[in-house]
């Protein structure tokens, strides 16, 4: 169901979530005080002194007057005092205040007395808030005896045992503390699009063939959604005709590469015929070699749990097998989710460059917190600091001639970068000392395709 255009904007969204955090802080602040204030005042009803109060005035309107003040202030307690007043403009209740008869309090005490014509006067201590009185911090309940005298009962008010202002303070925090919880939950419902979107370009930067991100949020959220969405499609579709491409050009000039083959061998000169099929030998694999680093990488290769460090071992025994001077150090099993094909084709990229322009490599592989380094170290001369940075670039080669024999295309390196950085991993480079250089590779430990 489509939304209201009210309702759709990322301010409406932030708005209705404030507003509803607000709403909700405040009424379980609201539920919360009125809890908190029948706990710590509770109605006189439900106060222990009524039982007692009806026992004690019973016992006392038996006896003479005279007695009465006397047998009153034996009865003191820490829970409750006695008093006993001759006349009623004695009792510490102003004129006007007090529950009357005619309630159901009046009828639960008047069961317990046995005498429906007595009056009775009560005070809780929420009436000292609107009215001036002795004992605003008291119960107080006073009966009327059979003579016309009175008897009066009062108990500290009952509470948390703190005072009235910490208990507001305290209010006052779950009120804060509510709206903090209420807030954060409304904060991520609102942030969960925006975090879709970040880890949808974050795998994007990692797998182009990534899955579009799906249209949900605000309606901002949404028009960004679909324009990296159109934006992935157009980069997927600019890749794949990049790989037509070459691949048509490769296609092409097989043949007229083969003709030059051909036509090369009616050349009498042995000299200039060899030349010839140099040439046209180099021009061959310069195709190869490009049409292979514009596949891809390997990226349609599906992900799958394999055995790294045995992953390691057999690129490290292909070069054994040509006597080519490598060795390892800590090549435990670990199990690590990728594309094997790619990754070998960048660890034999790397190893290959180590015994080319190192003399021999040396490779080790370890764990970092949820990290798997591998470094590659040869015994070369190294690297001109300023040209590190480029050496990962395309066709870019520290010695700028093209001749095979001191090297390749310039896209070994390349190509094994963009493998890595395909893996959500890192590829740097660094000169050793005092001489050599070194090839870091840190792959991040997936746990799901």
């Amino acid at each position: 169901m489509k939304r209201p255009p009210l309702l759709d904007s990322i301010a409406s969204w932030f708005a209705l979530n404030l507003a509803a955090a607000i709403l909700v802080a405040v009424l379980m602040g609201l539920a919360f005080a009125q809890f908190a204030g029948v706990w710590a005042q509770p109605p006189l009803e439900d106060n222990a002194l009524i039982a007692q109060a009806a026992g004690i005035t019973r016992t006392i309107d038996q006896i003479p007057a005279g007695e009465r003040a006397a047998l009153a202030g034996k009865l003191v307690s820490p829970a409750f005092s006695v008093h006993w007043y001759p006349r009623r403009e004695q009792v510490p209740i102003p004129p006007g205040l007090g529950k009357n008869e005619h309630g159901p309090f009046w009828a639960k005490l008047a069961g317990m007395l046995n005498r429906t014509d007595a009056a009775v006067l009560a005070f809780a201590p929420d009436e000292a808030d609107r009215h001036a009185a002795p004992a605003p911090d008291k119960y107080v309940l006073a009966i009327e005896l059979s003579d016309r005298s009175w008897i009066v009962f009062d108990t500290p008010q009952r509470s948390w045992g703190i005072g009235r202002g910490a208990r507001k303070l305290l209010i006052l925090l779950f009120v804060l503390l509510s709206s903090a919880v209420i807030a954060n939950l409304a904060s991520q419902r609102l942030a969960r699009p925006v975090q879709r979107f970040a880890r949808a370009a974050e795998q994007f930067g990692t797998d182009a063939r990534a899955e579009p991100l799906k249209l949900a949020g605000p309606r901002e959220i949404r028009e960004a959604a679909a324009a990296f969405n159109a934006m992935q499609e157009r980069i997927q579709r600019l890749m794949d005709s990049r790989t037509e491409m070459f691949t048509a050009i490769s296609h092409d000039l097989r043949a007229p590469l083969t003709r030059m083959r051909l036509r090369g061998e009616f050349v009498d000169d042995p000299e200039q015929q060899r030349k010839l099929f140099r040439d046209v030998d180099e021009m061959q694999a310069m195709v190869e070699a490009s049409l292979a680093f514009f596949r891809l990488d390997g990226r349609d290769e599906e992900p799958t749990r394999f055995e790294l460090g045995e992953l390691l071992h057999t690129v490290l025994d292909d070069f054994r097998d040509l006597g080519q001077p490598v060795r390892s150090a800590g090549l435990r099993q670990l199990v690590y989710l990728g594309r094997p094909l790619a990754l070998k084709r960048a660890l034999t990229n790397l190893v290959d460059n180590a015994v080319k322009y190192g003399t021999a490599a040396a490779v080790t592989l370890s764990t970092q917190e949820r990290r798997v380094v591998i470094t590659i170290d040869d015994a070369g001369p190294g690297v001109p600091t300023g040209l590190i940075p480029r050496l990962c670039q395309p066709f870019f080669r520290v010695e700028p001639s093209r001749n095979r024999a001191t090297g390749g295309f310039g896209l070994g390196l390349a190509s094994a970068w963009s493998i890595i950085r395909s893996h959500g991993g890192e590829l740097t480079l660094e000169n050793r000392q005092p001489h050599g250089l070194r090839a870091t590779v840190v792959l991040p430990v997936r746990t799901g395709p």
